[in-house]
């Protein structure tokens, strides 16, 4: 049995929606973490593979990455948003969801390289008080669509991350990569159903989307447009740019302390 890691959030449902209904002949025992702990569960053995947010894939050179698959976005992602009361080159403080190491790091280098900004930023779980006392707030995963969607608030600016990073580098934003520990051959050999087990949930998207709308409060049609043309599953050469040009504005940061080779496994049967 290898054991997956997952998040609990709409984006991933493509990748183990198959698994989980038993559509597909596998060995895997699906296992639910909020995106900051997969690093840390993965590293401890816990479990076998994971989608390793970006950011925590590279501050260490301790996983290899699965080819194939990936969680991200070109241009508007819908689920990575910044809900502000000013204009945001205004932000002086700024809310961020404690779950997600790389999507903060992604909003400081939106904030302080692109914009030149030093605001202050106040960890914290989504919910009532999030943007108390603060100019705006980061929001990710589901949190993150249902503020995009079904906020109400007109005195809010909506900035999305995914869009404001690539009008600037012209790049993809890669969220996450499956990885495994590295030199972790036999498990990666036993993930090598993965790509066409995305593949198999990528055809399933309506059915994904009329379950999971129902759970998010947000219509059939907003999921399949954010499982469909929001969110891109694969790991192009592009994406691998993203990633490479993400991780040289980590070290510019002071995010990572080097900039360590990404590790590939290679093709997997």
């Amino acid at each position: 049995m290898i054991n997956l890691g997952a998040v609990p959030f709409l984006n991933m449902k493509p990748l183990v929606y198959p698994l989980e209904r038993g559509l597909v002949e596998h060995s895997f025992n699906v296992m639910y973490f909020d995106p900051f702990l997969l690093s840390e569960k993965l590293s401890e053995g816990v479990v076998d593979v994971a989608p390793v947010p970006s950011a925590e894939l590279l501050r260490t050179n301790t996983y290899s990455i699965l080819p194939g698959i990936s969680i991200s976005s070109f241009g508007r992602v819908d689920s990575v948003v910044l809900k502000s009361r000013r204009e945001i080159k205004e932000i002086t403080s700024v809310s961020v969801d404690s779950r997600s190491r790389s999507s903060t790091a992604l909003l400081r280098i939106i904030l302080e390289l692109f914009l030149g900004l030093k605001p202050e930023y106040v960890k914290r779980s989504p919910g009532n008080g999030f943007l108390e006392e603060v100019d705006g707030g980061m929001l990710i995963g589901n949190a993150g669509l249902q503020a995009r969607h079904l906020s109400t608030d007109s005195s809010f600016f909506t900035y999305d991350l995914g869009e404001l990073w690539t009008k600037k580098t012209s790049l993809p934003f890669v969220y996450a990569v499956m990885a495994t520990r590295k030199g972790d051959r036999t498990t990666a050999e036993g993930c090598g159903c993965l790509v066409s087990t995305k593949e198999k949930g990528m055809d399933l998207i309506p059915e994904i989307a009329d379950t999971e709308s129902r759970k998010l409060g947000l219509s059939i049609e907003q999921c399949m447009t954010y499982l469909q043309q929001r969110i891109r599953y694969d790991l192009d050469d592009l994406m691998v740019e993203g990633l490479i040009r993400y991780r040289n504005l980590l070290f510019e940061l002071g995010e990572i302390e080097k900039k360590n080779e990404i590790d590939f496994h290679a093709e997997l049967p």
